[in-house]
């Protein structure tokens, strides 16, 4: 019977703290105050964006343009074995 009563109990706290909550979310009251509250964000965010600085374009002439694969490629070791490889293509 006791643990029958106590169900009973934590079920009905369940169901009225989903009555309550619900309650106050969708009341006029809070409706209201969540508009303010936005449009105060809002009111402020735009006098923020207002008094922001513009700063200058200093990225001119920033790339590098190098040449290191020409480099690498005049420096590269030709090696006998790539040789030894392409004739016996022509071979055959």
């Amino acid at each position: 019977m006791f643990k029958k009563i106590k169900n009973i109990l934590y079920l009905l706290s369940f169901f009225l703290f989903i009555f309550f909550t619900t309650s106050f979310y969708f009341s006029d009251k809070n409706i209201n105050k969540t508009n303010k509250s936005r449009t105060s964000f809002l009111v402020k965010q735009k006098v923020d964006l207002t008094t922001l600085p513009v700063l200058e374009n200093d990225t001119d002439n920033i790339i590098e343009y190098r040449d290191d694969m020409e480099i690498f490629k005049k420096n590269k070791k030709n090696y006998t074995f790539w040789c030894l490889i392409k004739k016996c293509e022509e071979k055959q």
